[in-house]
């Protein structure tokens, strides 16, 4: 079974500036930082931020499932403001999912506004796990969410 799920927000900010966190190593460092009881840090094991890099996620003492995750971004767009990565170990890989790749993209609105979009194109191995389907694209909202106030709070 394969799918993709998607969320988007509007945000008064521009989406260069949103584009700062999203595209850059920042995100992960939000993530964790929002977080706390979900993440307890990261490691850039390959590269700068950009297509290539490798990081390695980890989750929170107490949080269920696997300890950590890998994910290697694909595309880092600076024009275009897209970022796709996708999970190579661990997490739901271990739960179920076949493959797992998260789109983020900063989309223009005007010069103080954009759109935060996310998704999630998923294949799983086992139907049992299409609940974590719900729960991810919940996360990755609540991350999204915490990018823009993270920006509106830092934005000179």
């Amino acid at each position: 079974m394969e799918g993709c799920v998607s969320r988007e927000i509007e945000v008064n900010v521009s989406a260069t500036e949103i584009w700062k966190a999203y595209g850059s190593l920042l995100l992960a460092q939000i993530g964790v930082d929002a977080f706390p009881d979900k993440y307890s840090g990261f490691k850039v094991l390959q590269g700068d931020g950009y297509a290539g890099t490798i990081i390695q996620v980890f989750f929170a003492p107490g949080v269920e499932g696997p300890p950590w995750y890998k994910e290697e971004f694909l595309v880092v767009d600076d024009v275009k403001r897209v970022k796709v990565g996708k999970f190579i170990e661990g997490g739901v890989l271990e739960q179920g999912f076949k493959s797992y790749v998260v789109t983020l993209e900063a989309i223009e609105e005007g010069k103080k506004e954009c759109i935060m979009k996310g998704s999630i194109e998923y294949e799983l191995y086992d139907e049992a796990a299409l609940p974590l389907v719900t729960s991810s694209i919940e996360g990755l909202l609540a991350l999204m969410k915490a990018v823009a106030d993270y920006v509106i709070n830092n934005h000179n």
